[in-house]
């Protein structure tokens, strides 16, 4: 048995996956972490040994959210926690707009910021001569990738379930019905999907870091993973 916890893109909605996974480290013992976009920062610092409670408190320093800061958010990462060989992200091949993985010790910072580089927002980067953006333009949760480096059991925290703009929604589904990569879950694998219980915000909100939002995504990933648990448990707990 292989255990993937996978982590979704979502801004500043990244914050609900920490709370979420305050309320499952006890339980679950991933051998692979997975993210795309924001799930990258929080899959980087959870396979690197960042406890929950620390996590939580790194959401709840500004600087995360600005947006220049991003590289040094990221090496200061990477400084802190050792890069863990279980550890993968998702990258969009921009020109080919295909989804690429990356793994263990071929990531570097560079990876990272390139995961979390959505499109008119942060710098694409270039990475071995290739254009690489948001690593969940094409699917924000990159479960297929898991699955690709053998994982038999899946946790899945969604941020992003929808798109949260009535105006963006339409364009989004589109792209992602014509370009998305959406391989159907393999029978014998198992996976046990957390999303929030409630709409977590609007477009605006996932863009900026605001405290009281913060705080209320902390809490509300920590109860909708606790909802969750008893199943999650019976399934991967060992």
């Amino acid at each position: 048995m292989k255990v993937a916890l996978v982590l979704s893109g979502g801004g500043m909605f990244g914050a609900w996956q920490a709370g979420a996974w305050q309320a499952l480290a006890a339980r679950v013992r991933p051998d692979l972490i997975v993210g795309a976009s924001v799930g990258s920062l929080n899959g980087y610092a959870i396979a690197g040994g960042c406890v929950p409670e620390e996590l939580c408190e790194l959401w709840r320093w500004p600087e995360l959210a600005r947006w220049a800061h991003l590289p040094i958010t990221i090496r200061t990462l990477m400084e802190r926690f050792p890069l863990s060989p279980d550890y993968a992200i998702v990258l969009t091949d921009l020109l080919r707009l295909k989804p690429k993985i990356f793994r263990g010790n071929e990531i570097t910072w560079q990876h990272v910021a390139a995961s979390c580089a959505v499109p008119l927002v942060r710098p694409q980067q270039r990475i071995g001569g290739r254009l690489y953006s948001d690593g969940g333009l094409l699917n924000p949760l990159p479960v297929w990738a898991a699955v690709e480096l053998g994982a038999t059991h899946i946790v899945a925290l969604q941020a992003l379930p929808d798109v949260p703009s009535p105006l963006l929604k339409p364009f989004v589904r589109g792209f992602r019905f014509l370009a998305g990569h959406h391989p159907p879950l393999p029978s014998g694998v198992e996976m046990r999907l957390i999303e929030p219980g409630r709409r977590l915000g609007s477009m605006r909100d996932a863009m900026r870091w605001k405290r009281d939002n913060i705080e209320r995504w902390l809490e509300q990933g920590y109860e909708d993973a606790l909802a969750k648990d008893i199943s999650i448990a019976n399934c991967l707990e060992r």
